[in-house]
Parts: structure tokens; sequence; C-alpha cells
């Protein structure tokens, strides 16, 4: 009977588990993918795409205003990205190291609004936000502004909607490697003399290297093409390359242009994650 358990399926079984999600992913990215390739190489006619080999959508891309849109959004991802990092240190390092029986109820409160929907979310801060909000009525009760607070529509309103959306995108690696280091080693240095500040600074950070990479992937990816944030609680000032696509597609029903301006952004990402990919390879150096 023992014998007739371990028995191997039938080799089609396999396969057949294999092949669902290669279907699935070439159906919906590789294909998708390969399109906005091709219609990038394109000439633009209204609501269609001349098929071709020129470079015009690129140079148009690189050019002019679409260049500062492109350059802002990177700059734009990049300082988002460096805000997750420094909200996200603490509190990853709080919950790994010191919350105790505490730390599964707080980790389910920066995993749990992950959960719901995103526009949901976004949208509560607009109302938070808006003049009269809760941000403004608490702000003033602390004495920490007075009057009238006009955050609204402002670049200020659109990072903390990123820095909040995409925060525990941060903290979950940051937290895995947090509580990864041994304790031994932490004690090791408070036993040679160095303070809590200084182990942090020359142990723990370092030992986390890892999970800062990992971090800075999750974020500056998704962070770079975001469209919803810029748009609810920026009000689409200060356009950014994923606003800028989208009414190249929407709107103009320029596909060839639109399409180069993807090309670009994807470019860019995929430099960036071949950088971060290899620094995630000293991973294993975090001891068990």
């Amino acid at each position: 009977m023992r014998r007739h358990r371990d028995t191997p399926g039938p080799r089609w079984g396999v396969d057949l588990a294999a092949a669902v999600p290669l279907v699935w992913l070439a159906a919906l990215f590789v294909v998708p993918l390969g399109f906005t390739v091709v219609y990038a190489f394109g000439r633009s006619v209204f609501g269609a795409v001349e098929l071709g080999l020129t470079l015009d959508n690129f140079r148009i891309a690189l050019s002019g205003f679409y260049l500062d849109v492109f350059l802002r959004s990177l700059r734009f991802a990049a300082l988002g990205t460096l805000l997750c990092l420094l909200v996200a240190v603490p509190v990853a390092y709080v919950l790994a190291r010191k919350a105790g029986r505490w730390r599964t109820p707080l980790l389910l409160l920066v995993l749990v609004p992950y959960l719901t929907s995103f526009l949901l979310r976004i949208l509560s801060w607009k109302i938070l936000l808006a003049p009269g909000g809760q941000v403004e009525w608490l702000l003033n009760g602390l004495g920490l502004h007075e009057g009238r607070l006009d955050v609204l529509y402002t670049q200020t309103a659109v990072f903390v909607g990123m820095v909040y959306g995409f925060l525990p995108l941060m903290v979950v690696p940051l937290y895995v490697a947090f509580l990864r280091i041994p304790a031994a080693t932490l004690e090791a240095s408070a036993d040679l003399g160095a303070g809590r500040l200084r182990t942090f600074l020359h142990v723990t950070l370092p030992l986390a290297r890892p999970g800062v990479a990992t971090g800075v992937l999750l974020v500056y990816v998704p962070m770079a093409g975001e469209v919803i944030v810029p748009d609810l609680l920026g009000g689409g000032k200060g356009m950014l390359m994923g606003g800028l696509i989208s009414r190249q597609y929407l709107q103009a029903q320029n596909y060839a242009l639109g399409s180069a301006m993807a090309v670009l952004v994807l470019v860019v990402l995929a430099a960036a994650v071949a950088v971060l990919a290899r620094v995630t390879r000293s991973f294993d150096e975090v001891g068990p």
C-alpha cells in the first residue's frame, strides 16, 4: 500500500500543472510587453500604429518636456523610497527586536491595511488632508500648525500618500533581516564596549543590508510608474511618467510614443533591478 502511494502520477499531469502558469504569464505579461516593444519602434497614426523600425519615438521621449517628466519621475521615486526607508527602519527594528509578545499584533497592523484596496486607502488620505480635515484638526490641536491647512494637491501630499501606500513593502524585508540577526552577535558587540547606537550603526544596520536592498527594490519599481497617488493627492500637478504614459494611450492615442516611454521606464527599472538583485545575493551573509 505504501509503495502504491509513493508511485509518481502520470507525467502529463505534472506538465499540465507547469503549463498553466506559463500560459497565464505569457498571455498577460510577455505578449503585451512584446506589443509594447514593437509599437515603440512604429509610427503613430490616429488611433493606431503603423509598424516600422524608427527611433523617432525614443528621440521625442528623451527631449524637452518628456525628458523633464522622465527625470522628475526617477528623482521622485528615489526620494519617496528614501522616505519609506527612513520610516521603515525604526518600525521594522522595533517589531523584530523589541516588540516581544506584541510582535504579531503590531505586524498585523502594518500588513492588514495593505491587503485592502489601494484606491480606497489613497482616497481616505484625500479626506484626511483636505482643508478642515482631521489632519488639520490634529495639527491645530497639538499647536504644530495654526489655521487652514493647504497641503492637499501639493507635492507634500503626494509624498505622504506614497510613503503610506508603499511602507509595508519596505517594512517586511527589513523586519525579516533584523529578525535573522543572531542575538549573540549583538551581545558580542556590547561585550566589546559598543553602546546601543554604535552597535546599531556598525553591526545591526550593515547586517540588515540585504533587507534594505530588497525593500528598495520592492518600493522603487512601482513608485517610478505610480499613477493613482499623484492624480488623487497631487491634483495632476507636476505630472509623473506613469500619468504621462497613461495620457498618451487614453487621450492623445499616440500609442507609439506611449510605448517608447514605457520601454524607457522598463529599461531603467530593469537596470535598477539587476543592480539590487546583485546586492541581495549577500543575504546569506546574515546568519540563521
